[in-house]
């Protein structure tokens, strides 16, 4: 087969792996797929394009491959802008996605005609010697204005996206095939020797836009990353989404943590000091397990609820969830003697079988663990003291293989917590022996507590 001369050769294979790269990197966005679509059967459409497969006798296969190539680039350039208009911020009026629809369904009318022309009278459309499209006299008499109908239609529905408040990303790749669209239509219809050029100032503003729809696209992605513990966003980058979001069931820890006296703080300061401290906190909070491997599923006022083993899995999870929520009160205690001496926190941590995973609510992904050591550990929590740490027994069990110098428990009498028809053994943990007189004054409280409960 000849090829084409080397500046057609050259754009051709820019345009049509430029449309590939773009599929590749965002194939499942649907605006990107259109795009892309219109640029390789631009791309492929000006392979055949120099003077050499130019003119000569008919050929009907290539004439009506040409034809194809064509109405594929303007269908999918048609399909991109009703994309938009349909994913808007605020919605496109309906007249809008209609007439995308009307130009499309005319640009369909156009090329099914346009075939049957190319095969049924070869002879007819024969090309001329000017533009990459060719399209002899007859055939612009006939399909010119059909044709005409559709880019009106499409036009009005451009108009129609002002009011549309398209994403940033999006507008961006907007406005420069906005500017390129000229260039790269301009192609058609000018002498052979000026169509790379026309065509390569065309594919450079569209890089342009493109590059900078994937800036913003990355600087969103590193702003999500900040959501999500290093581990989880490695996980997200080398295995997928959908692997990390899957739903299952795991045995994992969990660690929850919140402040005491928050109440009555947040009642009596400004606004702006209670979400000061809260930011502090939850940044805190947010470095303590990510250092531990922990995963932030919850902030809930003053309360974190921190997961320990999921999405990312650990066979020491319920050490990693001791060790977390042993820094956490230690380092949020001496957070708090500088901003709120009057505030202290205690955490709460379980071990257990819980099914994680994504659900599908109010229009948006939701990870959740459901199970009993999630209620588990709340309630642990709820009965820790300033700066103890309460766990269960399973979660000392698990962690305190060997490992007894990394942290220190003592049981405790089982505590009835709400929802739990038994009471629940528990185990107090510190870094160091705890003193007599901690133990003391926590059979104390859980005298107090049960009396509170019997009188309910």
């Amino acid at each position: 087969m000849t090829l084409p001369q080397p500046a057609f050769l050259i754009v051709a294979m820019m345009m049509t792996g430029t449309g590939l790269i773009f599929l590749t990197l965002d194939r499942r966005n649907a605006s990107t797929r259109a795009i892309s679509i219109c640029v390789i059967a631009i791309g492929l459409r000006v392979f055949f394009s120099g003077p050499e497969f130019q003119p000569g006798p008919p050929d009907v296969f290539a004439n009506a491959t040409f034809a194809l190539l064509e109405g594929i680039a303007i269908l999918a350039g048609i399909g991109w802008g009703k994309r938009i208009a349909m994913t808007g911020t605020y919605s496109a009026p309906r007249w809008t996605v209609w007439m995308f629809w009307v130009g499309q369904g005319v640009v369909v009318i156009f090329i099914i005609m346009r075939f049957v022309f190319v095969i049924a009278w070869p002879e007819a459309a024969v090309n001329d010697d000017q533009g990459i499209s060719r399209i002899s006299g007859l055939e612009w008499a006939i399909f010119g204005p059909i044709l005409a109908v559709g880019i009106v239609c499409v036009a009005i529905a451009i108009t129609g996206l002002r009011v549309v408040q398209i994403d940033a990303a999006e507008l961006v790749r907007f406005q420069s095939l906005s500017l390129a669209g000229p260039f790269l239509l301009s192609a058609l219809f000018l002498a052979q020797p000026l169509i790379p050029i026309t065509l390569t100032i065309g594919l450079l503003i569209f890089l342009w836009g493109s590059m900078r729809y994937l800036m913003l696209q990355g600087k969103r992605g590193q702003f999500m990353r900040q959501f999500l513990s290093p581990e989880v966003a490695l996980m997200v980058q080398t295995e997928g989404m959908e692997r990390t979001l899957q739903r299952q069931k795991k045995i994992l820890s969990v660690v929850s943590c919140d402040l005491r006296g928050f109440t009555a703080f947040s009642r009596n300061r400004p606004t702006d000091d209670v979400v000061e401290l809260l930011e502090q906190y939850y940044e805190l909070v947010g470095e303590i397990a990510g250092r531990h491997g922990g995963t932030i599923k919850d902030h809930a006022g003053d309360g974190v609820l921190i997961l320990v083993g999921a999405p990312v899995s650990y066979e020491d999870h319920a050490k990693r969830a001791i060790l977390m929520s042993l820094d956490i009160v230690s380092e949020v205690q001496r957070l708090l003697s500088e901003l709120a001496p009057e505030l202290g926190v205690g955490a709460g941590v379980a071990t257990g079988r819980l099914t994680v995973g994504a659900i599908h609510g109010a229009g948006r992904l939701e990870y959740v663990a459901v199970g009993n050591p999630v209620n588990l550990a709340s309630r642990l929590c709820d009965r820790a003291l300033n700066g103890e740490v309460l766990s269960d027994r399973r979660t000392i069990d698990e962690a305190s293989d060997g490992a007894g110098t990394e942290f220190h428990f003592e049981e405790l009498a089982p505590e009835p917590l709400k929802g739990f028809d038994e009471p629940i053994p528990v185990c107090g943990v510190s870094v160091d022996p705890l003193p007599d007189g901690r133990v003391a004054k926590r059979r104390r409280r859980k005298r107090r507590a049960a009396l509170r409960i019997s009188r309910g």
